[in-house]
Order: C-alpha cells, then structure tokens, then sequence
C-alpha cells in the first residue's frame, strides 16, 4: 500500500460468521442477520482468477497447478502461474526462453473453448450464492454488493461465500469491493477491501501501472505511455491534472479515466433493464448439437442483434444472452439458461459474436457433463438434443457515438477494420473462402499450418495435434514465408549437394541458385533427415537444411527425391 491509501483485506473466515450474530442488522435470508450498514448504490465485489488461461488449458490437460505452467500465442508466454513466476518465466518470453528457464515447464496453447467451459463451471458453481452476475471476461465477474450484503447479512460474508462457491468447483479467486467497478477490479487484484467512501483515497496511492493492470478494462495503452513520459508515477498525480487538459491532449475517452483516477462514480453493476430493449431471438430449424454450428448460430445472432440496434440509434455495453435447451432424456439440468457480458466500451457485432460463441459452447459442455453422453467429436448427441432458442436483450445501452475513441482511433482500429472486412468479404464470396491460419501439430511448416474459416473455432483435431510430442518436428520460430520454389544447391566445385542415405551432405553448400540468381551461403545447418509414415504408401522421406545467404536472408530448403527446394523464409 503506498501512502495515504486506505483499504483492508477481506475478514478471515471466523470474524465473518461472527459478524453474522451481531444484533441490529437488519435484511438478510429468513432468519439470519443483515447488513449492519446501508450499502451504497454502486458498490460492487469483484471476483478475480489469477492466471485464468493457464487454470482452464491445465484442466483440460490434467496438469499439476502447483508446478510451473504457461500458455502461450504466437511462441510468446500469453500467462503464467505463480510456480512458473518464481521459476523467472514472465508473461512476453519467447517459448524458447522460458524453457531455458524452467526445463520442467508445462506449456500449453491459448484455448478459448477450453476457457469458456471453465467459465461456465465457475458460473453454475456460484449461481445459488448470488444473482445477476456480470462476466468482464472469463475469469472476472462483477456482483452488486448491496443486494448481497443484504441478503448474506454483510459484505465480507458474502465476499467469502462467493470464494468458497468458486473453490468448490476447483478455481482459486482473490476478491475486492469498491464503490465503483473499476476500482473494485483493481482492489480484487490485491485482494482488498475499500471502504465505503474511500475509493478517491485508496486510488491516490496507486502506481500509474495499475491501468494496464486488467486488459478488459480498455484502458488507452498510448495514453498512459505518454503520462509516464510525461513523469506522472501515480493516480494522485494523475487526478491532478486538470480534465481539460486531459481531454484537450487525449480526447473525451480520457476524461472518463481522469474521473475514475479522482474517485468520481462511474456505471454501476446490474442497472436498471430499458423498457424497449431492441432484443434479437434466433431459432434454429432443430436444436444445434454441434459446436461449429452454433459458431454460425452465435454470428446470426449477432449480426440480427446490431442490426436492431443500428435501427434504435443505440449501442450495447451490458448484454444478456439467454438459451433454451432441448435436453437428452437424462438431463437433470434447467431447461432456461442466462449469462451477462458487460464492456467498457460497446460491443461490435464480431464481440457479440464471440460472446454468444464462448456461451454456447459453454453450454453445450454442460449437456454432455450432464448426460455422460457425447461422439468421438465431443459434441452433444441424443435425438432432438441441444440448444434451440438463442435470446439476446441488451441490459444496458447508450446512444450510438456517445462513447467515442479517441481523435486518431484506438490501439484496436487496425484489428477491427481487419475483421469488418474479413465479414464483408465472406458476404461477397463465401464463409469458406476466407481462412485464418491456425497453427497445429506436424513436422513440416506447411504441415503446422492450417487455414480455419474466418470467425469458427479451431476444429478439435487441431488442439489435439498441438498438444502431441512433435520428435524431429522444426522448432520455433517457424519461416514467416512459404516460398515452395525449386532451387539448386552447389558445392565449390560447382557439384550439386546431395543427401546420402546415412544424413550426411554430399559436399558443403556453397552457392544457392534461386530465380536464375546466384547467392553465396554464409552458413548452414543440418541436414536432418525425416522418415514420415515409412508404413504406408503415402509416406513421406526428405532431408531438411538451413541455409543463410548474402541477401542477406534465411531459408529452410527441403530436398526430397535429389530436388531442392524452398520450404520457408525466415
């Protein structure tokens, strides 16, 4: 805590049933104690899942939570757990690194589905402790805290209650509360309480870095690297400044952030619904089973929902995505199931998507959880067995361009120009036309890569390759070009180089020939000999090398029948 600030850990287990007896509290369930205080309006608990990514993929792959454990995206650690923290792996380390060191490193990809399912364990698990619960993202959720402390008899009581909910179903949180949300998500990063009243206080003695503490949030990356530039070290110096300034140099967006760095209110939890909520329903012609339907489902959805709110002038910032399902004969489960999203800033049509995707696959998890029963896909099956009724009502909107970015867009623009022309492309030619690559599993670079309609989920035998012991597989970073050009590869004496039977070259390579051009080689390494499914009559047997020429560049050749030829370029 730095100076000035003011905040408490959440009461052990003990203080809290005890504070349950006190007398004059009043509210509560039939026949407990209330809240011995009146809670403000706004205030709110907040739930936080250290290292969400790596608890959901360790699920999956039946790790050892208590031994060091990463994700990673694009070869670089996405998030790791404490063991792997104390090991000296950090979040941006290359794969390579990180293995280096902490030999002993459980290493898993980036899985969005796995992270859903995990997702919706936790929020059946806390369902008979609290109602209405806002999900930030997997792994963060927002509760009102008055109507909590009301019926729990105090805040600290249904603080604990909620961890104890979220431990039984095997996910470790760390909670906090605050008058405001923003505040409360960064309180339940260290675990605490602030008081009633106290945000503006508490706020004041935190580091300019807790910003960026929590992506969800959207706070401006840019924004805040300037402030560094500019010697502001905390929110105190920050809330200092004066908000047209802010505003004249960052734009409106900042003026929010300069209002919550000063302790001002900002929205509350579960507000109250719109009388005419421009709500969108997708019914299916039979119940959808399947994960890579309901991918296109959520898109229907989705495209129906904004083009309703494009029609009212509004956008949405808190969504409510509702599913009636069409159980197996042994389901014992509710027929009705909702969840709530809620964003800083409102949502576009492929962030709805994805949510209503992360939520039916949810779903869809707890239908075969709940019968035991599911093909070798991992899909539902049953006659008539799975979703049929999609309800998405916008919980709360604002009018259209009322939150705007900044002057000169947001670190996002780049990405959400990319998707809306992906989408407008599909429209045109085909969902199937357009592809995204999706590494996998596979010895070859072509091989670990595979082209995935823009907007569906990886199929599922693309995370099963990935996670497989690749022996003699090409290790990251993979060639960033695929080339696939015949070459020829000469010695000094200007003799083809060849590949013997034992691995070895014919004679070092000196000169590449490559478009009728000559490069000299400054290095090489290999060859590495593979012998690929020698027992069928579609194996495959080549040599790989590296070579390095005076271009300058690097290329990964392939030679395979006496040819040559380029397999990537670094």
């Amino acid at each position: 805590m730095g100076p000035g600030s003011a905040a408490h850990d959440l009461p052990d287990r003990s203080r809290c049933r005890g504070h349950r007896g006190r007398r004059g509290c009043t509210g509560g369930p039939p026949g407990s104690a209330g809240a011995c205080a009146v809670t403000p309006a706004g205030r709110t608990i907040v739930l936080w899942f250290p290292d969400w990514p790596v608890y959901a993929v360790a699920a999956v792959h039946g790790w050892d939570l208590l031994a060091p454990a990463v994700v990673v995206a694009d070869h670089r650690v996405h998030a790791a757990n404490a063991a792997a923290r104390r090991a000296g792996v950090r979040a941006g380390m290359t794969r390579r690194r990180a293995l280096a060191a902490c030999p002993t490193l459980q290493v898993g990809d980036v899985d969005g589905t796995a992270e859903a399912a995990a997702h919706e364990e936790v929020l059946t698990a806390l369902e008979p402790v609290a109602a209405g619960i806002d999900t930030l993202r997997p792994g963060l959720l927002a509760f009102p805290a008055g109507s909590l402390a009301r019926y729990h008899g105090s805040e600290a009581r249904a603080a604990e209650l909620l961890v104890d909910a979220a431990a039984r179903a095997g996910a470790d949180c760390l909670a906090g509360a605050a008058d405001d949300l923003v505040t409360a998500v960064w309180a339940a990063r260290r675990g605490q309480v602030v008081p009633v009243g106290g945000s503006a206080r508490w706020l004041a003695g935190q580091p300019l870095e807790i910003l960026l503490s929590e992506p969800a949030l959207g706070v401006p990356t840019a924004m805040v690297g300037v402030l560094a530039d500019l010697g502001i070290r905390t929110l105190a110096e920050f809330a200092a400044l004066a908000r047209r300034d802010v505003v004249g140099r960052f734009g409106r967006e900042a003026a929010a952030w300069h209002r919550t760095a000063c302790g001002e209110p900002d929205r509350t939890v579960a507000p109250a619904r719109p009388g005419e909520a421009p709500a969108a329903r997708v019914e299916p012609g039979e119940p959808v089973a399947d994960t890579g339907t309901a991918a296109f489902l959520a898109r229907r959805a989705a495209a129906e929902l904004h083009a309703r709110l494009a029609r009212a002038g509004r956008s949405c910032l808190r969504l409510s995505v509702k599913a009636t399902l069409a159980p197996p004969p042994d389901y014992d489960g509710p027929l009705t199931v909702e969840r709530l999203w809620r964003c800083r800033e409102p949502l576009t049509e492929q962030d709805t998507a994805q949510r209503v995707r992360w939520q039916l696959d949810g779903w869809l998890t707890r239908l075969r959880s709940r019968t035991g029963d599911a093909g070798d896909s991992g899909d539902v099956t049953g006659d008539g067995a799975g979703i049929c009724a999609i309800d998405l009502v916008p919980v709360e909107t604002v009018p259209a361009g009322e939150v705007v970015e900044a002057l000169w867009g947001g670190p996002d623009e780049g990405i959400r120009a990319a998707r809306a022309a992906a989408a407008r492309v599909q429209a045109l030619i085909g969902t199937r036309a357009v592809l995204r690559p999706v590494r996998r599993g596979g010895r070859t670079v072509t091989g670990q890569v595979l082209g995935v309609p823009y907007g569906e989920e990886d199929p599922d035998e693309v995370q099963a390759l990935s996670t497989r012991d690749w022996e003699g597989g090409l290790p990251a970073p993979l060639p960033g070009l695929l080339d696939a050009a015949e070459v020829r590869l000469l010695g000094a004496d200007g003799a083809p180089v060849a590949v013997t039977g034992r691995g070895l070259v014919t004679t070092a390579p000196v000169t590449l020939v490559h478009d009728g051009r000559e490069y000299a080689v400054t290095g090489w390494a290999g060859p590495w000999p593979v012998d690929e499914q020698w027992w069928s009559a579609t194996g495959h047997r080549y040599a790989r090398l590296q070579v390095a020429t005076d271009g300058p560049a690097a290329h990964l050749l392939i030679c395979r029948g006496g040819v040559w030829r380029i397999d990537g370029t670094y």
